[in-house]
């Protein structure tokens, strides 16, 4: 028997889904077959992912805005291709759009071509910002955030004190990954230790 599936949610936990959840209602989902979701600055959505993988074909997937399915309109489309490929239909609420219709099919045709025209847009964009740094002499690879004297220092710490990353991280208010590739830098921990570093 296909069922009916809803799907909600909100980036914040101080947003409130209560919107999102009155559409799903109106738009016959009951309250045992919505799945609600509330991120906290992490983007993985485990109960979004779950849902995908019980629906079934005949199956239907509601959600209030297009976004409620992913990120941007690109990662929106993937999922609505494969939902589409395994019979799954497709309603959100806010735009009337219902996979299953023409109409609904040419929404999404036009969500294709806006996801093609934003990849392209942010290619361009990243291809300029590098063209620019590099004209204003901008060193684009890796770099490292402490100077030479607090580099060799760390080197010292690490292999004369016995300090963990952490410590000296904390030490010079850096991240730890700064502090690891500061011990490292042109030479590895290990050869530090064994012919360690002048303080100038």
């Amino acid at each position: 028997m296909p069922s009916v599936w809803g799907y909600a949610r909100v980036s914040r936990e101080d947003q409130n889904l209560a919107l999102q959840l009155d559409a799903l209602e109106a738009a016959g989902v009951t309250s045992a077959n919505v799945v609600e979701e509330r991120e906290s600055g992490v983007r993985q959505r485990p109960g979004f992912d779950a849902l995908l993988k019980r629906l079934q074909p005949g199956d239907s997937l509601v959600a209030w805005k297009v976004d409620r399915l992913g990120r941007d309109a690109l990662a929106a489309l993937t999922i609505a291709r494969d939902l589409d490929a395994r019979g799954v239909r497709i309603i959100i609420t806010t735009l009337g759009v219902d996979s299953s219709t023409a109409a609904g099919r040419m929404v999404f045709g036009v969500l294709a071509q806006l996801a093609e025209f934003e990849r392209a847009t942010l290619i361009e964009r990243t291809n300029a910002g590098l063209a620019a740094a590099r004209k204003r002499g901008t060193h684009l690879g890796r770099h490292f955030r402490l100077t030479p004297h607090q580099q060799r220092e760390a080197r010292r710490m690490r292999s004369d004190e016995g300090k963990t990353y952490a410590q000296i991280a904390a030490l010079f208010r850096v991240s730890r990954s700064v502090a690891v590739a500061a011990c490292n830098h042109r030479r590895s921990c290990s050869q530090t230790e064994r012919t360690p570093a002048r303080i100038s």
